[in-house]
């Protein structure tokens, strides 16, 4: 009886943690969402930037490869100049065709479990864009009536609130080419952007078709009604 009562606890616990991070999450207006949004490019641009320089050398996006760079507004010779600037597991430098991937670490080096990959985080977790922001500045010195466990740090955005990687964002990690002021916030705010377009590239296509067959069934069912009240009026 104990043997089943306890994984029973431990889920129940687990899922009450979880259920409380998603309540004290801060909602934010992301451009994406809706029937009708769209990603920023430049804030996706902006996005890849601290993905590139705060995660990706721990963190996957296999989903991705270096040429759906393009899909940004990065030119063939840019992305491939990204992709050239990334080593390889084998140290060979990156290229278009390779996905990304951080360069071989052992799992011992991140206290033995491998950072998730990113590719479908935010699609993978109910809320995804105000999950990742939040927890990306949600990192904060504990209270004192919290007692942390050994290689973690607070967080109020992580379920349980105990996380096992240190802050990776602290604002200014970055410099935009645009102007843009690399706050955290600012910078927590592009890389969710980022990871959104991430989970699903063809978001704006997608919704593009979508206004489009709208349009056309709605210029079929005007001329539809037309036609029938004219077949009516001569058989009248």
């Amino acid at each position: 009886m104990r043997r089943l009562f306890a994984p029973l606890l431990a889920a129940g616990l687990l899922f009450s943690a979880a259920a409380h991070a998603e309540d004290t999450l801060t909602p934010l207006h992301w451009q994406s969402q809706g029937s009708f949004g769209s990603f920023d490019k430049a804030a996706v641009q902006r996005g890849f930037l601290v993905y590139q320089s705060a995660c990706a050398s721990c963190h996957s996006a296999s989903a991705l490869h270096y040429r759906d760079l393009e899909a940004l507004g990065f030119s063939p010779e840019q992305a491939a100049g990204i992709a050239a600037s990334v080593k390889l597991a084998n140290g060979a430098p990156a290229t278009l065709d390779d996905t990304f991937k951080p360069a071989a670490v052992p799992a011992s080096a991140f206290g033995g479990a491998l950072p998730p990959d990113l590719s479908t985080i935010e699609s993978a977790r109910p809320h995804g864009l105000d999950y990742v922001y939040n927890l990306l500045t949600g990192y904060t010195a504990a209270p004192a009536s919290v007692t942390l466990l050994p290689g973690r740090f607070y967080n109020t955005g992580y379920p349980g609130q105990q996380i096992a990687m240190p802050q990776p964002l602290k604002g200014n990690d970055v410099v935009y080419a645009d102007g843009t002021a690399a706050t955290l916030p600012q910078e927590a705010s592009d890389v969710s952007a980022f990871l959104a377009w991430s989970a699903d590239p063809n978001l704006d296509e997608r919704h593009e078709i979508g206004v489009r067959a709208v349009l056309f069934l709605l210029f079929l069912s005007i001329i539809a009604i037309a036609t029938k009240r004219k077949i009516w009026r001569e058989t009248a």
